[in-house]
């Protein structure tokens, strides 16, 4: 290479490493000016005179820490509620009222709610002790057991003061219900009028409500007692009126508006009969109605289990049918046996296990299989005396025919599954009592439908 070449290279390296300096000194430059004007100042013209400089040593600490501002992350959750699982077995034979379709969910989700009543044990239920528990619920109640010595002594008052020589007035008598007529299950308005109304000038606003999906009830006031106002009771005349809302039925609880539209009919009634209305039962009547039907879906079972043929074969219709009726049964027209007492009241029924309906025809050539009986709790006075009577029929029928019985998954039915039973209706019998709602009942027939 001669001289002339490198130095050529040497000057094309100085002119590069130029540039690259001249670049870089130019970059610095522009960010400089980009970033000066915002810097901070040191200087506030504002502030520097020392007029207006907030000293945070002379303010108290307790306004300090009241001034400053609380996360609002800073909060306690609440952990998530558990559901611990049921430490017992519901028995095969007793299952929820397949014509119970409220809102409230299957029958296992209503037990859980349940869970501390029923995990006692079931030889220990009084129901009585139930009953008086479920009534002492609320303070008022113990404090109206108390006698007024001690009430006075409590309230450090003198219990030796004279008393008003002036007697007070009577309390106006109070007039009971109608028999079918409850606060525990209906939303109850009573209606004093200035001066009576026929049954057909009230039945004209009870008759705007029949598009409910609960039953309402109309009561008119006689001197021998309440009258149900019918058609029959159009020409009467009624200076006191009862207006009621079923709120639960096994279709579920009486929604929102329904209470509503109830309420709205009961306010135009009063306005239009210049009457004074009086409400009876829960005032969180939605409420109510929504505890109300949990309860009813725990109590609402229905025991059931089956007489399957045995070794010979299927039954004959028509020995079926003679057994039936010589154990007391008669065939109704929905296609049911049922062995009623003597009050009329249904107490248990022999029904098809497919739900095929029996009758007089077909039980002439028909074979049989098995039968299916069914014992309704809440609709029996006594369940478990009707159930024994119920085990005694199937047994008796079962030698007759040769056949044996069996619980819902098939399984041959002993005594120690039966006393299963048995322990388990009295339990939601006392439930029931304890709860006032008798089973059997006016009001649980109503209820339970």
């Amino acid at each position: 290479m001669t001289d002339l070449q490198m130095a050529l290279v040497a000057l094309g390296a100085i002119i590069i490493v130029g540039v690259i300096f001249f670049n870089w000194w130019q970059e610095r430059s522009l960010s400089r000016e980009v970033s000066q004007p915002f810097t901070e100042t040191k200087r506030d013209p504002l502030l520097d005179d020392g007029e207006f400089r907030i000293d945070l040593n002379a303010i108290p600490e307790e306004k300090l820490e009241r001034a400053r501002p609380v996360p609002a992350f800073v909060q306690s959750v609440p952990e998530p509620a558990t559901v611990e699982p049921l430490g017992y077995d519901i028995p095969s034979s007793i299952q929820n009222h397949p014509s119970y379709t409220g809102a409230v969910g299957d029958a296992a989700s209503a037990v859980a709610e349940f869970e501390d009543d029923m995990a006692m044990p079931v030889e220990e239920v009084d129901a009585q002790a139930l009953r008086e528990a479920y009534m002492h619920e609320n303070p008022a109640d113990d404090i109206a057991a108390a006698t007024s010595e001690e009430l006075m002594e409590e309230a450090g008052l003198d219990a030796d003061v004279e008393e008003d020589p002036e007697p007070k007035a009577a309390a106006p008598e109070e007039v009971a219900l109608p028999q079918e007529i409850s606060t525990q299950i209906d939303m109850i308005a009573t209606l004093q009028l200035k001066s009576p109304a026929t049954g057909a000038r009230i039945r004209e606003f009870l008759l705007t409500l029949t598009d409910l999906d609960k039953s309402v009830y109309g009561y008119g006031l006689a001197s021998d007692g309440w009258h149900m106002l019918t058609r029959e009771e159009e020409g009467a005349g009624f200076g006191k009126v009862l207006c009621s809302l079923q709120l639960v039925d096994r279709s579920g609880a009486a929604t929102r508006d329904a209470i509503k539209r109830f309420q709205q009919a009961i306010a135009e009634m009063a306005q239009a009969l210049q009457a004074t209305v009086e409400w009876q039962g829960d005032n969180d009547a939605l409420g109510y109605a929504v505890e109300l039907d949990r309860f009813c879906v725990e109590v609402d079972k229905l025991v059931g289990f089956h007489l399957a043929h045995g070794e010979n074969g299927p039954f004959t219709g028509t020995k079926l049918r003679g057994m039936a009726e010589a154990a007391g049964m008669t065939l109704h027209s929905d296609g049911a046996f049922y062995y009623q007492a003597e009050s009329g009241q249904q107490q248990y029924a022999m029904v098809s296990p497919d739900g095929t309906p029996f009758t007089a025809e077909t039980l002439r050539t028909a074979f049989v299989t098995g039968v299916t009986f069914q014992l309704d709790i809440p609709h029996v006075t006594n369940c478990t005396e009707v159930f024994n009577h119920m085990v005694l029929t199937a047994r008796k029928m079962a030698t007759s025919l040769g056949g044996q019985l069996v619980d819902a998954n098939q399984k041959p039915l002993g005594e120690v599954q039966l006393e299963k039973i048995r322990q388990e209706l009295k339990t939601i019998h006392a439930k029931m009592v304890a709860r006032g709602i008798i089973p059997g009942s006016l009001i649980a027939h109503r209820l339970f439908s």
